[in-house]
């Protein structure tokens, strides 16, 4: 889950000098910026609230490059949609594909590329104050490839950064998936959480295909989601992580029916408990991809025990598809429907059931991430991003041929009114820039901390 609640300036300033200290340019990357006026032309410092980082998919039958960029995303800007500066990643195959701020502000991102699987990006000011991306600098996994979701937290006294790798330490695995546990100061490799299902003893816990993470007390839990080649097997699980020993513990099914014709995928996971408010009774929520359902895992917090699932939403009924994202704010729950491109809210003090809470985002097809802020005006929006892989079909000139990804590319951002979710603008790049977009963060981070 993601909540929304923006830095102090102390805070900022010091996520800065990190970055600034932490970064170079090791990408193999070019920036793209404006023409910059004589200082005596410069226009007053535009508004940062609506500002985006932007992780953009550069479509090879186009002749576009994958890129890190800036974005205006207020709607009641001239400018809106105008990438306002642009770093071009021209030696990588596959793009980077979810941004992450630390704590302490430091700017990750994870990636397709086995050569790039996760990265540093160097995000400071120039002279101006005006914001600037110096750099990415791809990270040492020791081999762990295709990387997803990044999550803080602190085991055993001891502070960690977990990313996990679908692709874990080989994407020529068919069971492949690891979970990498590095140290958020140096960014080196503390430990490679590793058990592949060929290799463990019947019925023991293993990881494969690990996408979502979430942990409460000294329990982690990642979903086994897709091979990243999206054909050689799809998971079923959750895998649960004993924070004391770094170690797999257990593997718990979720599944029902099979709308797709695959296993149910399980792919985002959100431990709620009482930190996010205090009425909740510990449970894990997990989206399954291909399922097109919500399913809750109670959690028993005085034996440390996991209960029965029990599906809370049913997509197939509901006549939506594909659910992704958690985000969150101070009330709320969001929860993204790739198909038809939906997002459903709930009240977050409801917990974990799902209790609607006020009307549903109609974005895109492809509905996944968000991004929280105001408008000049003060009118409180979200931005949705509506791409799952910026994957389509040849006729489009997309990079591949399936389908059914196709479908749940739109190629948007879509910006809607928090309170009334109505529709207030919309963002084409594949019309505009030749590119997907993979991935929407707040300029400088939006102080959530993702999946727990």
């Amino acid at each position: 889950m993601r909540t929304i609640n923006r830095p102090s300036a102390i805070l900022f300033a010091v996520a800065t000098a990190a970055v600034l200290a932490a970064c170079s340019d090791g990408g193999g990357g070019e920036t793209k910026t404006p023409d910059v006026a004589p200082a005596a032309a410069v226009p007053p410092m535009p508004r940062e609230e609506s500002q985006a980082m932007v992780l953009l998919r550069g479509l090879p039958t186009l002749g576009t490059h994958h890129s890190v960029a800036i974005v205006e995303l207020d709607p009641e800007a001239a400018n809106f949609g105008e990438i306002l500066q642009e770093f071009e990643l021209p030696d990588l195959g596959e793009p980077l594909h979810h941004l992450y701020y630390s704590p302490t502000g430091r700017l990750y991102a994870t990636g397709l590329d086995p050569k790039c699987s996760l990265a540093e990006v160097a995000l400071s000011r120039d002279a101006a104050g005006r914001p600037v991306i110096n750099g990415v600098e791809c990270l040492d996994t020791q081999g762990q490839q295709v990387g997803e979701d990044i999550m803080w937290y602190s085991a055993s006294g001891n502070d960690y950064m977990f990313v996990t790798f679908m692709g874990g330490t080989g994407v020529d695995q068919p069971d492949g998936g690891s979970i990498g546990v590095f140290d958020p100061q140096t960014n080196g490799i503390v430990k490679i959480i590793e058990a592949r299902r060929s290799q463990v003893g019947e019925g023991e816990p293993y990881i494969m295909y690990p996408h979502g993470i979430s942990a409460y007390g000294d329990r982690m839990v990642v979903s086994s989601t897709i091979h990243p080649d999206l054909a050689t097997g799809v998971g079923t699980a959750v895998t649960v992580i004993d924070l004391a020993t770094l170690s797999p513990i257990q593997n718990i099914t979720v599944e029902d029916a099979r709308p797709v014709g695959q296993p149910s995928s399980p792919v985002e996971v959100l431990f709620a408990r009482p930190a996010i408010s205090p009425s909740i009774e510990p449970a894990v929520l997990v989206n399954t991809m291909f399922g097109f359902e919500t399913w809750k895992i109670p959690y028993d917090e005085s034996n440390k025990s996991f209960g029965a699932p029990e599906k809370l939403y049913d997509g197939t009924a509901s006549g939506t598809g594909v659910p992704l994202e958690f985000y969150g704010n101070e009330t709320e729950l969001f929860v993204s429907h790739a198909l038809p491109g939906v997002v459903k809210r709930y009240d977050l003090a409801s917990l974990p059931e799902l209790v609607p809470a006020g009307p549903d985002l109609v974005a895109d097809p492809g509905a996944h991430h968000m991004i929280f802020y105001t408008t000049a005006s003060g009118q409180p929006v979200v931005a949705v991003q509506n791409n799952l892989l910026n994957l389509g079909n040849a006729a489009d000139e997309d990079p591949t041929d399936i389908d059914f990804i196709a479908k749940l590319n739109a190629h948007t951002v879509t910006v809607h009114d928090l309170e009334t979710g109505a529709r207030l603008a919309s963002v084409d790049f594949k019309s505009r820039y030749k590119k997907g977009v993979d991935n929407i963060e707040a300029l400088f981070g939006s102080g959530f901390v993702h999946h727990h």
